[in-house]
């Protein structure tokens, strides 16, 4: 299946439990291979709040997901762990970065 940035900016990502954390905002891409690199993610207030990402009145939390745990992308992009499981496999900047 082919996508491009259109399709993908916008999709809901949700865990493999089932908790939607927030919609794809930007499309992380490796300028050598062209390959996406990672998703970044504009989380919803709950989710930003669980996984500690920092938010402000204004702007919205951001964590940065590698494509290596995106399992599946469809009408939304599922990843293959649960929001727990989020926490081990973050770089600890990405949950706590400051949103765009």
């Amino acid at each position: 299946m082919r996508l491009s940035d259109k399709n993908l900016v916008g999709l809901t990502v949700v865990t493999a439990d089932g908790q939607a954390l927030g919609e794809v905002s930007v499309l992380f891409i490796d300028s050598q291979t062209w390959h996406i690199e990672a998703l970044q993610v504009k989380l919803r207030r709950e989710a930003a709040e669980q996984l500690g990402a920092s938010r402000s009145l204004f702007h919205a939390g951001t964590i940065e997901i590698p494509l290596r745990i995106v399992q599946s992308v469809s009408d939304a992009v599922v990843l293959s762990v649960s929001v727990e499981q989020l926490h081990q496999v973050l770089p600890t900047e990405s949950a706590s970065a400051p949103a765009h």
